[in-house]
């Protein structure tokens, strides 16, 4: 079969076929009528159509057209302020019930009645708080009179002190008289006694000596202008002495002279200033065997050089006394034995530490020997 020559071209291809429905116009007047074949939609019109209302007809109802700022106005209605809804609720709200103004008020009187008996119950405790307190300020004034009459005993002991021209009149004012006795009369043999003479106390401070006593400087101007601190004990009895042995730094013998002369055979007990050092030399060369001390005297020119076995009490004793940290040295009593035959220029031996300061709070035991042996193990070259 032969295909149809015409061209292809798009065409508009209805939903249902269209129906030829005749349809008779009207001709002109004078002219036959023709009836003309005409297609007729017979589609269905859809069930809802969108229709605008008309401008006009809305216009002739209206009697004001309204403005910009209507057409653009939210339909939500405003909320009332926070204060309105306050007033409404209080006007809604309903009478106030007075039972409670009377239970508040029974509360109240309550609380006031607990109160007042409360009070009542705590007045004799007050009362004997206040007592304490009375009692307690009576002791303080107490303890600070006492304490200013102690402080002024000690200053008229500090002044008869200073004024004493005779070892008879400075006796009765010391510490141990019995002890210091023949020292005195050893110092004052080579020191004429003189009386110190007293201007004035510049000031005062407790020392702490651990002991059962207690022990005060007083900074003392003697007559001559010097400044010298003079330590006063209160024993527990009550009586007020002065340390004679500090107050004249006393000695032996005197330091520079001990050096120099290095007396063979003698121990005596000095108040020095120690340092741990590394100086051995002669019969103290052997740094395995002893422990060497920097040893020097307030005022003093000559340096000495103590040594104690390696392992000993007396080693300890010295450690525990120095701090390697401070920048002063330590201050002691020790018993000091130059042996004969020793070699050594500047060595001594160290016997034993009577004190860990330059007082004594009891007296030596036993005095120093007048003469020793040398130690065992010691090289007499």
């Amino acid at each position: 079969m032969a295909r149809d020559k015409r061209p292809i071209e798009l065409r508009t291809v209805d939903d249902q076929p269209a129906v030829k429905v005749v349809v008779p116009r009207l001709g002109l007047e004078g002219q036959p009528v023709r009836l003309i074949p005409e297609n007729k939609d017979t589609r269905q019109a859809p069930a809802a159509r969108l229709e605008l209302p008309n401008l006009e007809a809305l216009d002739t109802r209206r009697s004001h057209q309204p403005g910009v700022e209507v057409l653009i106005a939210t339909d939500e209605p405003t909320a009332p302020h926070a204060e309105e809804a306050w007033s409404q609720a209080a006007g809604q709200s309903g009478p106030v019930a007075w039972g409670w103004f009377a239970l508040v008020g029974l509360v109240l009187a309550a609380a006031v009645i607990w109160s007042i008996s409360h009070i009542r119950q705590a007045e004799p405790q007050v009362r004997e708080e206040q007592m304490q307190v009375a009692e307690a300020a009576e002791e303080s004034a107490a303890s600070d009179r006492a304490l200013k009459a102690m402080i002024e005993g000690m200053e008229r002991q500090v002044k008869a002190f200073c004024e004493a021209g005779s070892l008879e009149a400075m006796l009765p004012l010391l510490r141990h008289p019995e002890q210091v006795r023949p020292l005195m009369e050893r110092y004052y043999a080579q020191n004429p006694l003189q009386a110190l003479g007293f201007k004035r106390v510049g000031k005062f401070e407790g020392a702490m000596m651990g002991g059962k006593s207690d022990f005060w400087v007083f900074t003392t101007e003697l007559g001559d202008g010097q400044i010298r601190d003079i330590l006063v004990e209160q024993d527990p009895a009550g009586r007020i002495a002065v340390d004679w042995e500090t107050a004249v730094t006393y000695q032996p013998m005197n330091w520079n002279d001990y050096a120099r002369q290095r007396p063979q055979a003698t121990t005596m007990d000095f108040r020095v200033y120690i340092r741990k050092d590394n100086f051995f030399t002669h019969e103290f060369s052997d740094a395995r065997q002893w422990a060497s001390f920097r040893l020097t005297t307030p005022g003093g020119e000559e340096t000495l050089f103590g040594y104690v076995p390696r392992g000993g009490p007396v080693e300890a004793a010295l450690l525990a006394l120095i701090d390697p940290k401070a920048r002063e040295p330590a201050a002691a009593i020790l018993r000091l034995t130059l042996p004969a035959g020793t070699q050594s220029r500047r060595g001594v031996l160290i016997d034993q530490v009577l004190s860990t300061s330059w007082v004594y709070e009891d007296p030596p035991a036993s005095p120093a020997p007048e003469s020793v042996t040398p130690p065992p193990g010691t090289d007499s070259k």
